[in-house]
Formats: structure tokens, sequence, C-alpha cells
């Protein structure tokens, strides 16, 4: 059993070890049949210009699912706000994983909806669902309750109550889930994704002489990124762009220049412990 070229669909290769490991033991463990369909390391721009990265879409006789992984190891605690991992003796608190798979699902979903491909078909498009796929096998996870939503580690693929990604991937995410997917739903959603500009992954983005790592957050017309500079890797820093819908009429865009500009002159002038300061515009 295994996923073959034709459903399996690279955008791009992964750059990480531990993440092309995870895919290669995904791609091993589904099946090569309709309607399984799967979609890695890709990006999309959305109305609003955000740019949302995605390490595997998943489509699935239960439904479509936005699948991101995390491979550290050590052992995981949290709640639904956020988790830390402790490996090796150190502690490393991130935000759920959960919340931002969610809105990427949300806004691919959007996306998706308004092709030609899935209005002409007349399909209804399943909802995009997004997973946690907690790949580590040297990971001890003592998330528990709704911190645990819709997380899932490797499980024991091919058994009838698999608990893991495999198992959570063929059957839905909930017991209640009743969605089934088509190969008609499938082509047309192969099809919508294509015209929907998905691009191989930009791990690499560059702005001036930092080159864009991790997104940290996001907010309302802007995503804030963790950069290196690109000829000196100690040098930091925290990159904000302001993003610009589409569809905006110049008066818009002209708006979100003077937002830009303003912030910049305001924060320019202040020098304080507590906040960052403004290095370039």
């Amino acid at each position: 059993m295994s996923l073959g070229a034709a459903r399996w669909h690279v955008i791009a290769e992964s750059s990480f070890a531990w993440e092309r490991e995870a895919l290669d033991w995904l791609r091993s463990q589904l099946p090569d049949r309709d309607p399984w369909h799967v979609w890695t390391n890709f990006e999309f721009i959305d109305d609003e210009g955000r740019v949302s990265e995605v390490d595997a879409l998943v489509l699935s006789p239960a439904g479509l699912f936005l699948v991101e992984i995390k491979s550290r190891p050590g052992d995981l605690i949290g709640d639904v706000h956020s988790w830390t991992w402790k490996t090796d003796g150190r502690s490393t608190t991130v935000d759920n994983p959960l919340l931002l798979a969610n809105r990427k699902a949300k806004r691919l979903a959007s996306l998706l909806r308004r092709q030609p491909a899935i209005t002409r078909a007349r399909i209804r498009l399943p909802f995009v669902e997004p997973a946690i796929f907690l790949s580590s096998t040297s990971l001890s996870c003592r998330l528990e309750g709704l911190a645990r939503t819709a997380t899932f580690q490797r499980g024991r693929p091919g058994t009838v109550d698999d608990p893991g990604i495999v198992g959570a991937l063929a059957n839905g995410l909930t017991s209640r889930s009743t969605t089934t997917v088509d190969s008609q739903q499938a082509r047309a959603i192969a099809r919508g994704l294509t015209e929907a500009g998905i691009r191989p992954s930009n791990k690499h983005r560059q702005v001036g002489d930092y080159r864009l790592g991790k997104l940290l957050c996001e907010g309302e017309g802007f995503q804030d990124w963790e950069a290196r500079h690109v000829s000196i890797d100690t040098v930091h820093r925290r990159v904000r762009i302001y993003t610009v819908a589409s569809a905006s009429t110049p008066e818009a865009r002209a708006a979100r220049v003077r937002q830009a500009r303003r912030e910049f002159e305001i924060l320019e002038g202040i020098d304080h412990p507590g906040i960052l300061k403004v290095k370039d515009y």
C-alpha cells in the first residue's frame, strides 16, 4: 500500500530531512485509489495578499485535510493556546499550531470555492479541515482534552481502530464525520488547486538583505516574519509585511502604504526596552 506518483503531487521537495521522512512515511501508508490525492510543500496567496505555506493537503474519502507536520521529539505538554516541548533539558513554547493551521484551511477553502473548476462542476466542496501530525517516533505526547484536538501521531495504520493520522484522514477527524468524496469531486478539486495558483513553497523568500523564515504572527493587514541576514547568519530581524487585497482600489492601496509609513515614523523616534526598535522601512 503506497500512494502512486499520479496521486502524490510534490509541488516542492522539503528542505528538511525530518519533514521528508514524515511525508515518505505518510505516503507509504495511504492507498493508491480514488479519491485519494496529496499535494505537498506549496504556498498560496489569498485575496488579502497573505502568504500561507502548506506541508500537505490530503484529499480522502472523508474530506479535504490541511496537514501541518511537527517533528520535534521530547515531551509535549500544553493547552488550547500554547504548547511546550521539553527536549534534551531545554523547553520551547509555541502557539498551538492548530490555530494557524485552521486559519490557513479557511483561506484555502475560500480561494478554492471561487475557482471555475469548482463552480462549473457544481460540486459541494468539502470543508478544508486542519490536522496536526506529530511525526516523531520519540515524542511523548501528554496533551489532554481540547489541547489534543485534531492532533495525531503515527498510530496503528491498517487497524480498525487506528487512532493515528492515517485513521483520521481515512475516516474523518471525529466520529460525527459524514462527508463522502467521490472521483468527480476529486478531479474538480485537483483542477481547482491549479487554477488557484498554488506554487512551490518559498522557504527562502527574501526582503532586501534578509531571508524570511517562519511566520511569527499576523493581524489585520500584516504578517510578521522571522528573518536572517543573507551574509551574516547571526543577525536576526523581525520583518513586518503589509498585505494588500488583490481586489482593492488604488485608494485602499495608498491607505495601506500610508499606514506602513506612519507606523515607521512613530516607532523610529522611540527607544524603549519593551518596544522593538524599528531598523528600516
